[in-house]
């Protein structure tokens, strides 16, 4: 029975010192002016007045990510309507003007099985890639991914929540 409670408490010590924590730092006025400095990331906020700038400081990413306007589709379908052709035109210039390099994420609702909703996912996000290209986006700048059900943005069964999920979202970093 000892050697059980030895075992276990070898296993808790290891695993402990194995846990990552987030550090903050706070530095006084008399730090930074002795030439110790602290690194701050700007981060771009997409709004209606275009993109802001906001300071994170401690923030490991070099580059942050932003989201432009979601587009979704109908029940088991990966066509675009015209309501996503203007809204994807609008992300294209954006994207272009910027000079962003983009990541389309296909995502679908819980119906199906996981690999099916994969597939769908997928083809979603190919025909919002290509559709920028059509637009003068290079495709060296377009990246694609499919989550299927698995980063749904509303958890109930009802037609509407399911309408939300079926969507691709246009993460761009500069």
């Amino acid at each position: 029975m000892k050697k059980f409670f030895m075992i276990i408490s070898i296993f808790s010590l290891a695993f402990s010192s194995c846990v990552k924590k987030q550090v903050k730092k706070d530095l006084s006025e008399s730090e930074q002016q002795s030439g110790f400095k602290t690194e701050a990331i700007s981060t771009k906020t997409l709004s209606a007045e275009g993109l802001t700038d906001e300071t994170a400081e401690g923030d490991v990413r070099k580059e942050a990510i932003i989201s432009l306007d979601t587009i979704n589709f109908d029940f088991d379908k990966y066509e675009l309507s015209e309501n996503a052709k203007t809204t994807l035109s609008k992300n294209a210039k954006t994207i272009l003007e910027n000079k962003y390099t983009v990541t389309v994420e296909g995502h679908c609702d819980e119906r199906g099985t996981n690999q099916y909703n994969l597939s769908l996912g997928q083809k979603r996000a190919n025909v919002v890639k290509e559709y920028y290209i059509r637009l003068g986006v290079p495709e060296k700048n377009i990246a694609t991914i499919s989550y299927g059900e698995e980063k749904p943005l509303c958890f109930e069964s009802t037609e509407n929540c399911w309408a939300k999920n079926r969507r691709a979202e246009t993460k761009v970093t500069k």
